[in-house]
């Protein structure tokens, strides 16, 4: 879905032929020059503010949900390769410990980067997810090195096909939230002038977060 850069809600010429309708129907008194005016801004505001905000609320959800639920062509989810990162880092993480014990440092940071994700990691949340996601990354890749360099053949090919699986879904996940990003960021650029910040305000149609540091 392509967003529209400052989008704007403009009365355009079918309304106010609409508008021109209802006023030859008022009663003779109400045509009168400033009552007429107040009945077509009344219905001006009715019609910014009630198909206004459906679109603004409409565009709010499916943008969302480019980060939440949306599959793209490959059939890849910001959120499925999430999981599958997650999953490979404690796979990885499995192996390593049996290579350098489940003391060594680098096994317990990487476990507990794990353990910080799980435990909080919210769709509804990107930037949270994306501060969990770069823990995490970190803690696997020097857990990675490190373990690499001790194991024997068989586990050295473990570590190296779960690492691949690891940095494949990363990239995925960078693409993916990149053009959720884009659109994320044209949304809340909308919504930062007049009427739309009005309307995002009446119909709960608040500011995106984005897959990236907050600000």
């Amino acid at each position: 879905m392509q967003l529209e850069q400052q989008e704007t809600f403009v009365i355009h010429g079918p309304q106010l032929e609409v508008f021109g309708e209802w006023e030859t129907k008022l009663p003779a008194p109400a045509r009168k020059r400033p009552v007429a005016a107040l009945a077509l801004a009344a219905l001006a505001l009715v019609s910014v503010f009630g198909i206004g905000g459906a679109r603004l609320k409409e565009t709010r959800s499916s943008t969302a949900q480019i980060y939440t639920t949306r599959q793209d062509e490959y059939g890849h989810s910001i959120q499925g390769d999430l999981a599958a990162q997650t999953d490979a880092a404690a796979s990885l993480i499995r192996v390593a410990g049996k290579v350098l014990g489940e003391d060594d440092a680098d096994v317990q940071n990487a476990q507990a980067a794990l353990d910080a994700w799980n435990a909080e990691n919210d769709a509804e949340k990107p930037a949270v997810q994306y501060r969990l996601n770069v823990s995490l990354s970190g803690a696997v890749d020097i857990l990675y090195t490190a373990a690499a360099d001790e194991a024997d053949s068989k586990a050295k090919g473990q570590l190296d096909d779960l690492h691949d699986s690891f940095t494949s879904a990363q990239a995925t996940i960078e693409r993916a939230a990149a053009a959720y990003n884009t659109q994320a960021e044209a949304y809340n650029e909308t919504i930062a002038s007049f009427p739309a910040n009005v309307l995002a305000g009446l119909w709960d149609a608040g500011p995106l977060q984005t897959f990236a540091p907050a600000g």
